[in-house]
């Protein structure tokens, strides 16, 4: 059976419409309390400033825009799972997967589906 290439731009969208989901419902608060002195403020507002990069960029003809917040939006939860190991590992493991698979999506196809 071969793959259904017709349907890759709706698996895009659909991909950049998770990312955005995932956002709001993760890190949209802690970023709206607006904390400077946290650390997971920052992550926060770069989950926030990137996931709505990588959204718009897919309505832009050339795809700089979505790679560089794909790429953003790969590394924060590497981060992430960096500072939480190895106390927390598993039990946030993921819930830091949805971003790293979604933004290692957008920054190896761009907006090429």
């Amino acid at each position: 059976m071969k793959p259904f290439k017709s349907a890759a731009i709706i698996a895009s969208w659909l991909f950049r419409i998770l990312l955005v989901w995932f956002v709001y419902q993760n890190y949209l608060k802690s970023f709206t309390t607006f904390e400077v002195q946290r650390f997971d403020f920052y992550i926060s507002a770069a989950y926030v400033l990137f996931g709505a990069l990588s959204f718009i960029g897919g309505f832009l003809q050339k795809a700089a825009l979505t790679v560089f917040s794909g790429l953003v939006v790969f590394i924060l939860p590497i981060i992430q799972l960096i500072r939480s190991f190895p106390e927390e590992l598993l039990s946030v493991l993921l819930t830091y997967l949805i971003p790293l698979a979604v933004g290692f999506y957008l920054f190896t196809h761009g907006n090429d589906a």
